[in-house]
């Protein structure tokens, strides 16, 4: 309960701040730039406050179960959007692209009940490389989401330009060249990240199950199977993002590509597909195949 009012707070508060972003769009002003920025920054110190007694509470890093990752997730593009908002030289609409975002993930969160951490009964070199895998997978998560920000601000602004529109009142968007870059950095940072993270839990996966626990999971495992679908898709959009031929509106409706996998691998798959690997829909046949608590 107290999770839920916790989520409640900080989420609604972040509601306020899209709230007070539509309206500066409708009808303009600086008070609603500064409600905008004031409701995110609350919101913001709200979020890390609950981290920190949540993780003191626990008394593990929050990456360790699907419900602390989206938390985190949303806390760390908070942030990323608020630093946005506050350097930007002049009010800019990077809000109503992020804020979303950061709210579908709190919302996401609210709807997976707190699980314990899967790797609470490891010890030792296993615990350390669990965490690593967790965080790896949440760098590049997280550069993923603002890549594909981008990709969306590209393609508003790249509409508005082919049709000749004027820059609406409130609706400044990055040029088409600064929301390519943002594009690129943040793909390029996503990839090794992700790529070292599913490598470290590919040998974790073999090392547990070759353990005397037995813990390990199948290697045809819908989770594995979609991580590696997952991978390909990135390759392919890395190899695109620096191929002048493909650049463009090409690069970002694959990066759009990109993050639908991602967000399937990380949410989809253990709400619609069985899964050994945490998933919600893991049953007590699944729990007896693989030896206790799986990864």
């Amino acid at each position: 309960m107290i999770d839920r009012l916790s989520l409640l707070c900080f989420g609604g508060t972040y509601a306020l701040s899209l709230i007070a972003d539509l309206s500066r769009v409708r009808w303009g002003g600086r008070a609603s730039w500064r409600a905008v920025v004031g409701f995110l920054g609350l919101g913001w110190l709200v979020h890390a406050v609950y981290l920190i007694n949540h993780g003191i509470s626990e008394g593990r890093f929050p990456v360790s179960t699907m419900f602390d990752s989206m938390l985190l997730l949303a806390w760390i593009l908070a942030a990323m959007e608020l630093y946005l908002l506050v350097t930007s030289p002049k009010p800019s609409a990077i809000g109503l692209f992020l804020t979303p975002l950061v709210l579908a993930v709190v919302i996401m969160g609210g709807l997976v009940a707190p699980r314990g951490a899967w790797s609470s009964d490891w010890g030792g070199p296993a615990r350390f490389w669990g965490a690593t895998h967790g965080i790896l997978l949440m760098g590049g998560a997280v550069f993923t989401f603002v890549a594909f920000a981008a990709g969306l601000m590209y393609g508003v602004q790249s509409r508005r330009l082919k049709r000749k529109q004027p820059s609406r009142t409130g609706l400044t968007l990055p040029s088409l060249e600064q929301s390519e870059r943002i594009n690129r950095i943040a793909i390029t940072l996503s990839f090794p990240m992700l790529t070292f993270g599913l490598f470290i839990g590919v040998m974790l996966n073999y090392t547990m199950g070759r353990s005397s626990q037995g813990i390990g999971i199948s290697w045809t495992d819908p989770k594995l199977l979609s991580a590696a679908a997952m991978w390909c898709v990135f390759a392919a959009l890395l190899h695109a993002r620096f191929r002048p031929a493909m650049r463009g509106q090409r690069v970002m409706w694959l990066t759009s590509l990109a993050f639908g996998f991602l967000v399937f691998t990380w949410v989809g798959v253990g709400w619609l597909v069985p899964t050994a690997h945490g998933g919600t829909k893991m049953d007590e046949t699944t729990r007896g195949v693989t030896g206790g608590r799986t990864p």
